[in-house]
């Protein structure tokens, strides 16, 4: 078996693969749902080869820059990760694993972002990160904020035209993916999060004076819904005034079929976060989507830097050893040992036990919803 990169010519042989190992009745080609792995161009992803020439296992590997204020994270996405079911305990998965793993340190990214949680990814070192708040609006709360009050902005389907206002508003926005016009487009054209929820991918504007001031991105159930019975709506991407975030949302849920509209909000979002409490939706709180593996504990700190007010330096010594990376942390002449998963709690997790050891000082580090627009 070989392991290697996958050629552009190679890529609709990878989608036909994770067709066949992902696909329901119904659900578009990941071809079409996942272009940042299999359209034309330079791939970063991974195939295992037979001697022949078939790609019987394929692991996807994205880059991005994470724009988080004046900072720059360099990263990868790993996604669509797939065995041929004749080719499968032969440990093809962690082979890729390990392969996506050194390619992301060679290219210089601090962190690793996996679409998945499950063993494969836990035994190579990869964690759960960050804070979420998973707030359901019902037709209730949806009603509270559809109120005479807030009835600002004039709300209508995205038109092409509205394209360099969208962008606009996500060039505006931290932390955020680093895109342009034509990549946005690709982004909501591809519909990722409706594509695999069987689902489809429904894009609203909200305008006051002529001017975009929101916008939304929701998977909604189709005319003759194929999800099942009960199975909410999803907010998958959002930017723009709250306020009129909030009211696009609500519009959203009552223009659908759907009783129940899922709102992923990251933590720092507290003013959106707010006006959906206030209507009465119910909120429950949990980690970012999927898990993260530190690619290189030097250059996430440095690269985050900008954002944590302090030398992190003065406060945190790293450590390499054959058994895996440790942090010393040093406050008041006391110190506290962390390993990886310790290290991203402190840096990413606002309830951090760790911000203890913390200078004042510390910041710290809002991320975007992992399952937006941009997940693989």
């Amino acid at each position: 078996m070989k392991i290697r990169l996958l050629y552009s010519s190679e890529l609709k042989q990878a989608a036909d693969l994770s067709d066949l190992v992902f696909g329901k009745p119904g659900q578009p080609s990941m071809g079409k749902s996942f272009p940042a792995l299999f359209q034309p161009g330079i791939s970063h992803s991974y195939g295992a080869f037979t001697d022949e020439g078939e790609l019987v296992a394929f692991m996807g590997l994205a880059p991005d820059v994470m724009r988080i204020g004046e900072a720059r994270l360099n990263v990868f996405s790993i996604g669509s990760v797939c065995t041929h079911p004749d080719y499968r305990g032969q440990n093809l998965a962690s082979t890729l694993l390990a392969e996506c793993m050194k390619h992301a340190q060679r290219s210089g990214a601090s962190l690793v972002f996996v679409s998945g949680g499950r063993s494969l990814y836990r035994r190579a070192d990869c964690y759960d990160f960050g804070r979420v708040h998973y707030a359901m609006l019902d037709n209730g709360s949806a009603s509270a904020l559809l109120q005479p009050d807030t009835d600002h902005w004039s709300i209508s389907p995205m038109q092409p035209e509205d394209t360099f206002g969208i962008s606009g508003i996500i060039s505006g926005t931290s932390p955020a993916y680093e895109q342009g016009p034509a990549q946005l487009l690709t982004l909501l054209g591809s519909s990722a999060i409706a594509d695999i929820t069987l689902m489809r991918q429904e894009t609203l504007i909200a305008r006051r004076n002529g001017t975009v001031e929101a916008f939304l991105a929701a998977a909604v159930p189709t005319v003759q819904p194929s999800v099942p019975a009960g199975e909410p709506a999803k907010a998958v991407e959002w930017g723009g005034h709250p306020q009129a975030v909030a009211r696009l949302l609500a519009e959203t849920l009552q223009r659908q079929s759907a009783q129940r509209l899922e709102v992923p909000v990251p933590w720092q979002e507290q003013t959106l976060l707010n006006l959906l409490q206030q209507a009465g939706a119910a909120v429950k709180s949990g980690p970012n989507s999927g898990t993260v593996w530190i690619a290189d504990a030097q250059s996430l700190l440095t690269q985050c830097s900008p954002l944590l007010k302090v030398d992190w330096k003065s406060f945190i010594r790293i450590e390499e050893a054959a058994g895996g990376r440790s942090y010393t942390l040093t406050n008041k002449g006391q110190e506290l040992v962390l390993d990886d998963s310790g290290l991203l709690s402190l840096l990413f997790d606002p309830e951090s036990p760790h911000l203890a050891w913390a200078p004042e000082a510390f910041g710290t580090i809002p991320l975007p919803y992992l399952a937006g627009l941009h997940y693989i």
